[in-house]
């Protein structure tokens, strides 16, 4: 569903008179607030957990001869909230994927008395590590990049709103009824209307059980001590 049919469906589930929402912008009234509860209910879900699969995705950006470091803007990122270290890995951009190999995450303050110490600072060479400055959130490299390099891996998204009224959360069709029954309970909560909050609420926690099962990571556990 999108974001127009959430606001439709919350309406349907309220049992509220009336039709509509009809559009997502310019509502007033009642179909404003089922506008409003969807897109509440949605950020709220995207906030619940920081690792939800749904909000992780893939980068690649090149960096030129001479980098220092990127920083999410210059890896082409709007929506950066933060880096899976362990994904990192690079390639000389002419030679292509078979010269990929791994970056390896170093301490920010052992990286910074490092390479950006002294004559270090101007150190060129394949990066072969790499820190995260901790205000811009940018990867340093160490040493600096002497040819184009393709930097690779894996980031975790902020959360987003819906906006357009065709926008589609980043879930799958079936996990789309946990946003409707979060602002269900909304609904409830204003209207003063016990049972809608219960019903809301058992069907959210059942909903919100199965979404950490499939978009959360697995926990494995370690092999047994001698």
């Amino acid at each position: 569903m999108n974001f127009l049919q959430l606001a439709q469906r919350l309406r349907q589930e309220a049992g509220a008179s009336g039709v509509g929402p009809t559009a997502v912008i310019g509502q007033t009234g009642e179909s404003q607030r089922f506008v409003d509860w969807i897109n509440t209910a949605w950020l709220e879900i995207q906030g619940l957990h920081d690792v939800w699969g749904f909000m992780r995705e893939p980068v690649q950006f090149t960096a030129a001869s001479g980098t220092a470091q990127s920083t999410p803007a210059e890896a082409g990122l709007s929506d950066f909230r933060y880096w899976h270290r362990e994904t990192l890995r690079c390639w000389r951009t002419a030679l292509g994927v078979s010269d990929e190999q791994w970056l390896v995450e170093w301490d920010y303050h052992v990286f910074r008395d490092t390479y950006r110490f002294n004559q270090n600072r101007t150190l060129t060479g394949r990066p072969l590590v790499f820190a995260v400055e901790p205000n811009s959130k940018a990867l340093m490299y160490g040493p600096l990049m002497d040819d184009a390099y393709t930097v690779v891996g894996e980031y975790q998204r902020v959360p987003t709103s819906l906006v357009e009224p065709t926008d589609t959360p980043d879930l799958q069709e079936h996990q789309h009824m946990i946003i409707v029954y979060k602002a269900l309970e909304y609904y409830g909560l204003y209207e003063s209307a016990g049972e809608v909050v219960t019903r809301a609420q058992k069907q959210y926690s059942a909903l919100l059980s199965q979404l950490e099962r499939e978009q959360l990571p697995v926990v494995y556990l370690g092999n047994p001590m001698a």
